[in-house]
């Protein structure tokens, strides 16, 4: 049974959202909620506009000062002494926090890094990253040692990745993955503001210096190519390209990791599909795409109203904070079959994970081909996986992942590659 009202930082919300959000669907698809507050929208329809609608629902969410009301981490509070450091230090005005026009030219600048031709290129690197990572996995195991999912594949394997596109050596991933665990970290409900900050300082530092080297030394990584003007000769600000070399890292970083973790903890819960994927890896394709649906790395995306607006007859105040429920929409039975199943038949593939409009995520490709390698690898080696207890979720109401996932690998599973 769920309580009348909805508490977004309830615990129990955090560990299963979903029956949470089928109440919100069916009693308050716009709920007001005080504390924090926000007006939080549930159903398809309702998400799909305020995700899309920019003339309506704007992404610019101001300045980091706002974190001293950080709606998704009650607990973690700035100072505005501090708050403008990091306001200085990586300003918020990125692709997800900018309308247009700021964000038409800066998407416009940087998706030529990311096209459908481009990603595809990095495949087979991909799967050589994932095959090496599910190699020490399976000898950790076979040596007697504890494995973990997340530690062991899903968190390294977007590392590796991102850090190679943009030419970062090999001895400096490890701060990389330091960085983005701690400036994730402040958006959780027990996150760290210190460790949050040294982050920022620290990987703003460290790009700023790898553009200036680019500029002067531009080599065929992602970063040389950003700080090439484009066609009309027109070239991203030094801020700008500070600005979207931590969004790739921590965004890139986390979603993925969330994803393979997901998809990989619903598969194993599910022996029969877990099994129909070891027979046909060709299924990792569907597998990924539906657990994108069925568990969102990420559940929701803020927005601001930018004038009174009626949804489901409850109006929506100018100025307000909304939160589209990304999770609760892909979980919405008036647009999906059977939406609390996971299956790997389903037809149809429009949910909001990555996004619509505008918004799309100029990362999916990406996410879809490492999260494939995953489970790929996964199946090739490691036929009998189970997870094991106690798995841990991260605290959050709006990222939707995995802190810890230990798992058992059979006995006879290969120590080598086939």
């Amino acid at each position: 049974m769920i309580a009348t009202g909805f508490d977004l930082n309830d615990p129990a919300v955090i560990a299963d959202p979903y029956p949470h959000y089928a109440w919100l669907r069916e009693q308050a698809p716009v709920y007001h909620s005080t504390a924090p507050d926000l007006w939080i929208l549930s159903r398809y329809d309702d998400v799909a506009t305020a995700v899309r609608d920019a003339s309506r629902f704007s992404s610019d969410l101001g300045t980091a000062a706002e974190f001293t009301d950080n709606p998704f981490s009650p607990g973690m509070r700035l100072p505005r002494r501090l708050a403008g450091i990091v306001d200085r230090v990586v300003p918020v005005r990125t692709l997800l926090t900018s309308d247009p026009p700021d964000h038409t030219r800066l998407r416009k600048k940087v998706s030529r890094a990311f096209t459908p031709r481009r990603i595809t290129l990095w495949e087979a690197r991909i799967n050589e990253i994932a095959d090496d990572l599910v190699d020490d996995l399976v000898l950790a195991s076979k040596r007697g040692e504890s494995v973990d999912l997340v530690r062991d594949l899903a968190s390294p394997l977007p590392t590796a990745v991102i850090a190679e596109m943009m030419g970062i050596p090999a001895h400096r991933h490890p701060q990389f993955k330091r960085w983005s665990d701690n400036l994730v970290d402040g958006l959780l409900t027990d996150g760290s503001t210190p460790r949050m900050l040294a982050a920022a300082v620290g990987i703003a530092g460290f790009f700023a210096r790898v553009v200036r080297d680019r500029r002067r030394n531009p080599g065929d990584d992602l970063i040389s190519l950003l700080v090439t003007p484009d066609a009309d000769g027109d070239a991203l600000s030094l801020v700008e390209l500070i600005q979207f070399c931590v969004l790739l890292l921590v965004a890139g970083n986390e979603t993925t990791t969330n994803l393979v973790s997901n998809a990989v903890l619903a598969l194993l819960d599910r022996p029969d599909l877990w099994h129909a994927i070891v027979a046909d890896p060709e299924l990792a394709g569907a597998a990924v795409e539906e657990a994108v649906r069925y568990d969102s790395p990420g559940q929701g995306l803020l927005r601001i109203a930018r004038s009174d607006t009626v949804l489901n007859g409850i109006t929506i105040p100018a100025g307000a904070r909304v939160l589209p429920l990304i999770g609760s929409a892909n979980r919405d039975p008036r647009h999906w079959d059977d939406p609390d199943e996971f299956r790997l038949d389903r037809s149809r593939n429009d949910h909001l994970a990555y996004g619509i409009g505008i918004h799309f995520c100029l990362g999916s490709a990406l996410a879809r081909i490492e999260a494939k390698a995953a489970l790929r690898a996964l199946a090739a080696r490691t036929p009998h996986l189970a997870h094991a207890e106690p798995l841990a979720r991260i605290p959050s109401p709006v990222l939707r992942g995995l802190r810890s996932l230990p798992i058992h690998i059979g006995a006879d599973d290969s120590s080598r590659r086939p």
